[in-house]
């Protein structure tokens, strides 16, 4: 390894991995091209699908000559392209099969470009498919009120029903969840023959909210509207994505394939902002030609952990407007009450993209809900004064010193002083002193330091023992009644996934501690300790677990010092799991730096699909 590349990875440009990655495909004598495949993989590491060529260029200041030197160098270059397409056995324009391929002025690993080519192609070929309108205008007497605030719902059911591929999109309470109860009915009516249908989650805990929701929706629908025949097409159950396609935790292979594909009529795919460019790409590879896909998220939430944020990428083109035939088909459908937009480009891909924008769950005096959409904006002029005014649901303390920072311990401490009293009164009624433990939740930005997970938890779990008559029979490996922790890996056997809050309780039987977890379905779910698949304490969770999940009240708890990790997503993410009540701790001048950064993830997916429409 020479003097420029170790230096690279001890500044942290790129890593040892990435070094060595490069080094496969290149000699040491082709510097330029191993330096161009190592910042590729640095690029992809961070979730990119691509590195535009124009980010080679490094913005280092150094005061080592060598070093600098080569900087400078590599500054100058001004035909990347010639550089990198000299080594046509490891470089192309995707003609051919070769390790990286440069497309658009940026790099992909082959795979990578491949898996973007094959999404872009399936969704180009997404046309509208005419259906009778008085069939879904008859279903939608049914479904529906005569009000305005449910037309976006029916616009996203009709996309839904004339095109392979839809997506629904909606920040929380917007009724996302409702929806897939309301097109699971309207496909059993308009179809009128037996379906194959499956409901999934890209996590565990959405995925059994899922099944509860559409259970009580069907309960409610009358056996003149839907017979015994017809129910059996309704989904018995929900769950993962990877748990539907059977895939392997370490190679990601599916069960199915080209060969194999996943016999099905319809799936829907909740929480699609967490899909990442693989298991799209995955999808699209096993399912039929004849099923319906519909995809829900909210763009605005954190992406995937893997590479990509499709969703976000595809949302792009909500801010069209529908084609003609298409638009004539669906204001027919509303009685001719939606409004032409001269102004707006017609694109076929807003046909099948729908905001739903009425929120059910906040009122319009909502702050939660206005911080929300401010945040979604960047607009901090306007949350400043938000936080300016006494407010009862958002509240902001300025962490900036110990004292303040005591005040927030000794507040959490105090709550769940709150909740081990109530559990002492509750004389065992799991299911209330669960629904009392979920109505309130600590949410961190980090996992350590003084404002991370792990010292926030440990210092709660000290101070709560200390209380005398408080907790009783702690054990020797600091286990005891009313202990919450999160699950944080998903295990199908036991049925458990990662975000499931769950409460240590007494086993009168076995006279042993034991795992107590209220499902979605209203149904508990007991682990007995030694069985338990990894776990951390909950009194304080991330963002990132709290995703898929909704409290009542929540304490967002943010780092004294900026973090990378500190984006305006994160924050929309924690402020969005809040349903009434939510205290910011943190530093202002952090909060709001946060907002300003957006999350970035290159991708070639918009300029690729505004090609093809020209």
């Amino acid at each position: 390894m020479n003097y420029f590349f170790k230096k690279l990875c001890e500044i942290g440009i790129i890593r040892l991995i990435d070094f060595y990655f490069a080094s496969i495909f290149t000699s040491d004598k082709q510097e330029f091209l191993k330096y161009a495949i190592s910042l590729l993989s640095k690029s992809i590491s961070k979730g990119n699908i691509c590195l535009p060529i124009s980010k080679l260029s490094l913005e280092i200041y150094t005061k080592n000559i060598p070093f600098l030197k080569k900087i400078k160098e590599i500054n100058k270059v001004k035909d990347w392209e010639k550089i990198l397409f000299d080594n046509n056995k490891i470089i192309n324009n995707g003609k051919q099969i070769t390790p990286i391929i440069l497309e658009n002025n940026c790099l992909y690993l082959y795979k990578i470009w491949e898996e973007e080519n094959i999404i872009i192609k399936n969704f180009i070929k997404n046309n509208f498919h005419y259906i009778d309108p008085n069939k879904i205008k008859y279903i939608f007497n049914i479904l529906f009120d005569h009000n305005n605030k449910n037309i976006y719902q029916k616009e996203a059911l009709c996309a839904a029903l004339t095109h392979r591929i839809s997506i629904i999109s909606g920040s929380p309470g917007t009724g996302k969840t409702s929806i897939i109860s309301k097109i699971i009915f309207t496909f059993i009516k308009i179809y009128q023959k037996p379906l194959k249908i499956k409901v999934v989650a890209t996590t565990g805990k959405a995925s059994v909210r899922l099944i509860y929701s559409i259970t009580k929706f069907f309960k409610k629908i009358s056996s003149n509207l839907i017979n015994k025949d017809e129910k059996k097409s309704v989904p018995k159950k929900t769950s993962t994505i990877h748990h539907l396609l059977k895939m392997k935790i370490y190679n990601k292979k599916s069960f199915y394939n080209k060969e194999n594909l996943l016999d099905l009529d319809l799936l829907i795919i909740d929480e699609a902002s967490m899909i990442d460019f693989n298991l799209m790409f995955i999808i699209f590879k096993i399912l039929p030609k004849k099923t319906n896909l519909i995809l829900l998220g909210d763009e605005y939430q954190l992406p995937s952990i893997e590479y990509g944020s499709m969703l976000k990428d595809l949302c792009y083109f909500k801010k069209f407007f529908f084609t003609k035939q298409y638009f004539l088909w669906l204001n027919s459908i509303n009685n001719n009450k939606l409004k032409k937009n001269y102004n707006i480009p017609k694109v076929f891909f807003r046909n099948f993209i729908t905001e739903l924008q009425y929120n059910y769950r906040y009122s319009t005096n909502s702050n939660i809900h206005k911080l929300a959409i401010m945040i979604k904006e960047g607009n901090i002029k306007k949350i400043k004064k938000l936080f300016l005014k006494k407010n009862f649901d958002v509240n902001f303390i300025n962490i900036i010193n110990d004292k303040k920072y005591i005040l927030m311990i000794n507040s959490f401490i105090h709550k769940y002083e709150k909740y081990f009293i109530f559990l002492k009164k509750q004389n065992n009624n799991h299911k209330n002193i669960l629904y009392y433990l979920n109505n309130y939740q600590i949410i961190c930005a980090i996992k350590n330091g003084l404002f991370g997970t792990k010292i926030i938890n440990k210092i709660i779990e000290k101070e709560l023992f200390n209380k005398k008559n408080l907790i009783k029979n702690i054990r020797k490996d600091n286990w005891y009644i009313g202990r919450p922790i999160i699950i944080t890996q998903n295990n199908n056997f036991l049925n458990l996934f990662n975000g499931d809050i769950g409460i240590t309780f007494f086993d009168e039987v076995d006279k042993k501690l034991k795992i107590k977890f209220l499902l979605a379905n209203g149904k508990y779910q007991i682990i007995s300790i030694k069985n338990l698949p990894a776990y951390e304490i909950a009194y304080a969770i991330t963002v990132h677990k709290s995703q898929g999940s909704e409290f009542n009240n929540i304490s967002l708890v943010l780092p004294n010092k900026f973090y990378s990790i500190l984006t305006r997503e994160l924050i929309y993410t924690a402020i969005t799991r809040a349903k009434k009540k939510i205290n910011i701790y943190g530093k202002k001048s952090i909060f709001y730096k946060a907002i300003k950064i957006k999350i970035k993830r290159y991708s070639n997916i918009k300029k690729k699909i505004m090609y093809y429409l020209k």
